[in-house]
């Protein structure tokens, strides 16, 4: 028979132990750092075109273990420069997180943001930049894209309007890029009002995507240039997507499988002549092929592969084409964690 005392005994400890338990387990969430951002947006008001914007973020550790700060990345690379935060900030210590927002590129109503990678539970918070970018000037459209090339021997042509809105007269002179690939010219079609902007190819093309910053000087006080980007992809004659694989660092706990495709968009018969990986462990298969079009392949790494976080490995691929005669698809590590801007 049971004995009551026992029972009672046995249940009182269980409740104790779910007790202590919580109890624990809440300790250590109030001994976690914590990240405060005393405003977590950052408005810079209302600016002229090409105005570089200082923008500074007030952050504090309120936890009570140290705050770790692994990085920070901007949603708009080519137009945030000076970033600068604290490695690591102690119980309650304050720092300031700090960018340099160009504007050049930017126009009207602006909201890019800042992410902070960190220990904090979050793991990730968002912080906002917010303005108006105002230019005396309207261009019709902002950028110079061009439409995917199919030959890096194509010779072809965008224009860009550009119209004054304010009341004296705007001159504009000396075109110039910083890609010799595009060449602009400027139309005068109403001298100090109205001109048109000519980007022209210039082959031969570099496979992938080109880009290059066109600058235009102006007469507006304030306003020494305005900026045009002009991007123009030319399609390879032989691609991989995905173009890379990403692998966890560490050992695997399952199998991985990853599969790829190389198309061909050559105009030429291609063949397929042998591929390989530079790494041991892991097999490669060829999952469907149709000549001079496409073939799939199919990765498979082992249970206990180990990956190392400074992986640098390839699958190679061996072709007819004489430009494209052999093709890497790169293999890399990837981690939870990021490294601090000093490493």
């Amino acid at each position: 028979m049971f004995n009551k005392s026992n029972i009672n005994k046995s249940r009182i400890s269980s409740v104790l132990f779910l007790v202590v338990s919580c109890v624990t387990i809440l300790g250590e969430q109030n001994d976690m750092p914590v990240l405060f951002v005393e405003k977590e947006t950052f408005d810079f008001g209302k600016v002229i075109i090409g105005e570089d914007v200082a923008v500074r973020f007030e952050i504090q550790n309120k936890g009570k273990r140290d705050l770790l700060l692994y990085n920070v990345s901007p949603s708009c690379a080519i137009c945030t420069d000076g970033l600068s935060w604290p490695d690591k900030l102690g119980p309650d210590e304050k720092g300031f997180i700090g960018a340099r927002l160009q504007t050049g590129e930017l126009y009207g109503s602006v909201d890019r943001t800042l992410s902070i990678y960190s220990n904090h539970k979050e793991k990730r918070k968002i912080l906002h930049v917010t303005g108006q970018v105002w230019s005396p000037l309207e261009l019709k459209p902002s950028y110079a894209y061009f439409p995917i090339l199919n030959s890096i021997e194509s010779n072809t042509n965008l224009r860009v309007g550009i119209l004054s809105k304010v009341a004296e007269e705007v001159i504009l002179s000396r075109p110039r890029c910083d890609n010799p690939k595009f060449q602009p010219k400027l139309v005068t079609e109403k001298k100090g009002r109205k001109y048109t902007l000519i980007v022209q190819t210039v082959p031969p093309m570099e496979f992938g995507t080109n880009s290059g910053l066109i600058r235009i000087d102006t007469s507006y006080p304030g306003l020494p240039n305005i900026l045009i980007r002009a991007t123009a992809k030319v399609t390879p004659p032989l691609e991989f997507s995905p173009s890379m694989i990403f692998l966890k660092a560490g050992d695997l706990k399952n199998p991985i499988r990853k599969t790829v495709r190389l198309s061909v968009n050559s105009t030429e018969p291609v063949e397929f002549l042998g591929y390989s990986l530079n790494i041991e462990g892991p097999t490669v298969e060829v999952m469907e092929k149709q000549p001079s079009k496409y073939i799939r392949f199919a990765i498979e790494f082992p249970k206990g592969f180990h990956v190392d976080p400074n992986l640098e490995a390839s699958l190679l691929v061996k072709t007819s084409h004489k430009q494209f005669s052999e093709l890497k698809l790169p293999i890399k590590a990837y981690t939870n964690v990021f490294r601090s801007k000093k490493d």
